[in-house]
């Protein structure tokens, strides 16, 4: 699969994978506490390729055209083993109750202060809030640790 790409609507080629901007994959992750949503996975020291957005709705069962497939509140941090297990099966089939309901909590979480957060991350401009002793990148993720403490 590697090398393959897909057309963008300005007819332009990108690489798979590239599907979503960088600060919109990592908001998700922020807001989903990179945590996977179906076996509740702590994905905090995982390899970045077991890391995956799965769509709550699949892109195959949008009805003509794409609107909201790849919104915010149709995405949702898994591992890879999940997100491949799932495939394009109904959340309802393949999720027990507790799983459906950590979606459904997450999903409707606003995406905009992980946004914020993802693009202060990844301009690298993030500091830490001397008020609570905590970093902001902690506060986002859910972390109780201190900044320079150690995992």
């Amino acid at each position: 699969m590697a090398g393959t790409s897909t057309r963008s609507k300005a007819g332009q080629t990108q690489p798979s994978g590239q599907w979503i901007r960088a600060d919109l994959r990592l908001a998700i992750y922020l807001r989903d506490r990179f945590t996977c949503l179906y076996c509740l996975a702590d994905l905090h020291e995982a390899e970045p390729s077991d890391i995956t957005l799965d769509h709550v709705v699949p892109r195959s069962s949008w009805p003509g055209g794409k609107a909201g497939v790849n919104a915010p509140a149709n995405l949702v941090t898994a591992c890879r083993s999940c997100n491949c297990s799932r495939q394009d099966k109904p959340l309802a089939r393949f999720a027990g109750k507790e799983a459906r309901a950590h979606v459904r909590r997450n999903t409707r979480r606003s995406i905009i202060k992980y946004r914020r957060l993802a693009k202060e991350l990844i301009a690298g401009t993030t500091g830490g809030d001397e008020n609570s002793g905590q970093s902001r990148t902690t506060k986002a993720t859910g972390s109780r640790r201190k900044p320079g403490g150690s995992r």
